[in-house]
């Protein structure tokens, strides 16, 4: 009898959840809504909103699709069954946040390092394996590199993957800090020419970045590899603007104090609209869900008792 009031009770903290979650919603929605625009020519220090073109000299490749983007993010989900019940679960999933790209509004550009960014992206790759829908090669490729099974004794597992881009000219909303980076663009690209000629003549640096051991660096797992050193330049440089100012550069990024930093190709509309949705879902369902599973522990705590 004990076990009825288990799963009860976890749809009760499920609901609990979902009320704070509704709420840190809507304290996003309000934020935006109350943080004007900036221009980047008259960005001040401090928590800024910008939109503007998204670029980057080199594109990066969406992981599944193959798209020139300038950010993405990707999930791997396996559908699984246990008794009646029946869900997708997350096995793998990723983005490229160590990856900086410009934002340009007309008015100038500005260097945005996504690391820590809450993202609002819109889908653009989709697929899912069934019947007569084996997985791609380039899929396969994936799931080989990245050490992610997908079959078992019976055959593919049924598998969906999703992919979301900042393509190339998108317009890009953001809304971060902007901070000091002590260097000037040239110092940081001697400090990445440096570092990248020295992981060359590390043999066991190179063994590291070879992720499917073949004994070959592939184009990806070299660009993942420029990005994530590029990504270490950027913290040390962070770190340093707190002691030197000279010569300051100003990037974005996700502050100290200021922990709220969002990414979306959304319109600042759309994303409102999105927001508001989230926050009723959140509030109100997480609210009524929380209520009948408490009046559903209850009833079964007075049955136990007589």
């Amino acid at each position: 009898m004990y076990t009825d009031i288990l799963q009860p009770l976890c749809f009760f903290g499920f609901g609990v959840w979902g009320f704070f979650w509704g709420f840190s919603r809507l304290r996003r929605k309000r934020l935006i809504e109350n943080i004007p625009t900036s221009t980047i020519r008259g960005l001040a220090i401090g928590l800024a909103e910008i939109v503007g073109d998204a670029k980057k000299d080199k594109p990066l490749k969406g992981p599944f699709s193959n798209a020139d983007c300038v950010f993405y993010s990707y999930t791997v989900e396996r559908y699984e069954q246990s008794g009646r019940s029946s869900k997708w679960v997350t096995i793998a999933k990723g983005d490229s946040s160590y990856c900086p790209f410009l934002l340009n509004d007309g008015t100038g550009e500005i260097m945005v390092f996504p690391k820590g960014a809450e993202t609002f992206l819109s889908l653009d790759y989709e697929f899912g394996t069934g019947w007569e829908k084996p997985l791609p090669s380039n899929l396969v490729e994936f799931m080989n590199r990245n050490s992610i099974a997908y079959r078992d004794l019976f055959g593919t597992h049924k598998l969906r993957f999703k992919e979301y881009h900042i393509y190339p000219g998108d317009k890009a909303y953001i809304l971060g800090t902007a901070r000091n980076v002590s260097s000037h663009m040239n110092d940081h690209r001697e400090k990445l020419r440096e570092r990248l000629v020295k992981l060359k003549k590390d043999p066991k640096g190179m063994a590291e970045i070879d992720l499917n051991k073949d004994g070959n660096i592939s184009p990806e797992e070299w660009d993942l590899a420029v990005a994530k050193i590029e990504t270490e330049i950027l913290e040390e440089e962070l770190k340093s603007s707190e002691v030197t100012t000279s010569s300051p550069e100003i990037i974005i990024a996700k502050g100290e104090a200021e922990k709220i930093f969002i990414l979306s190709d959304y319109s600042q509309k759309d994303l409102i609209g999105k927001l508001l949705w989230q926050s009723i879902l959140g509030i109100y369902g997480g609210a009524a869900l929380a209520m009948v599973m408490l009046l559903n522990v209850a009833y079964h705590l007075v049955i136990l008792r007589f």
